[in-house]
Formats: structure tokens, C-alpha cells, sequence
């Protein structure tokens, strides 16, 4: 029993290295639709999330966004600004700033810091996004076509790349 207790604690060790998660307590996780936690609601931001994982560490508690069908060496801005927008809630919701926030990506896992600058700058970003919401006209914001191909968007918009 001893023996098959000890396989169990090295499996489950390397099965939370190999997912990224920081080492703590797991106490929320939303990785299925049977198990779906409750969002992160922040009514002085405007803003409502549910990361897939939060992790209780010893510095505080962690969000962590999984994003397993990712390859790339370097995290995307969009999916750091997800991550940086968990922390915030987490913040308001707990009363405690993270230190930091988990990306992880299918072979790499990215340490998103949550400092006074990173909390500014996506402060700022949901500002801009609020103000392009209140815009009558928006353009689009990229000139990448399989974003284009993709969007639902495409059959009323008249700056669709080809």
C-alpha cells in the first residue's frame, strides 16, 4: 500500500510539472463543461472571467489560462492580457494582488507578472475597449486573413481581407 502510495505522489508531481501549474492548492478549476466554476466578477471594472485554473501558493493566488492547442515560443498579447485581466479580478475578488499569472501553452509555460505597471496597463486596455464599444464605427484591428476568414463578423464586414 505504502508502495503504490509513493507511485501515486510522483505521478501526480510530474503530472502538475508537465501542466505548468504552479505548485499549491488547486481550488478552483473550469477545464470541462461538468465542472464549470463560477466567474470572477469585478463591478468597478466591468468585467467578468473564469480562468481555468486558480492555484492558493505560498505568495498568493495564482490564475493559470491553458491554451493547449498553442505552439509558439512567445506568448501572444492577446492571451497575456487575459491573463493580466484574471489577476485583476482575482485581485478585487480576493483583496490580495497575485504576484503573477500562469499561460501555458502545449510545450511552454509562461510567468505573467502582476505588478503595479502590468496592473496599470490593463487598466488602460479595458478602457480602450470600452471606448471602442461606445464607437459607432470600429475598424478592424489586424491584417492577419485567417482571423478574417474565421470571424463572424466576415459576411457584414466591409474591411474583410480577401
Amino acid at each position: 500500500m505504502l508502495i503504490l502510495g509513493v507511485v501515486l505522489l510522483v505521478w501526480s508531481a510530474r503530472l502538475r510539472l508537465e501542466s505548468g501549474l504552479p505548485p499549491g492548492l488547486i481550488t478552483h478549476a473550469d477545464m470541462d463543461e461538468a465542472r464549470r466554476g463560477t466567474p470572477l466578477v469585478s463591478q468597478r471594472f466591468a468585467l467578468t472571467g473564469t480562468p481555468d485554473y486558480i492555484v492558493n501558493t505560498p505568495a498568493g493566488p495564482v490564475p493559470v489560462e491553458v491554451k493547449p492547442s498553442r505552439t509558439e515560443s512567445e506568448p501572444r498579447e492577446s492571451h497575456l492580457l487575459q491573463v493580466l485581466a484574471y489577476c485583476l479580478l482575482l485581485e478585487e475578488q480576493v483583496g490580495k494582488r497575485p504576484p503573477y499569472g500562469v499561460l501555458r501553452y502545449s510545450t511552454e509555460t509562461f510567468k505573467v507578472d502582476y505588478n503595479s505597471q502590468t496592473r496599470q496597463h490593463i487598466i488602460s486596455v479595458l478602457g480602450e475597449m470600452r471606448e471602442a464599444a461606445a464607437q459607432i464605427e470600429v475598424h478592424r484591428s489586424h491584417d492577419i486573413p485567417a482571423r478574417c476568414r474565421k470571424c463572424g463578423y466576415r459576411s457584414i464586414c466591409d474591411e474583410a481581407l480577401q
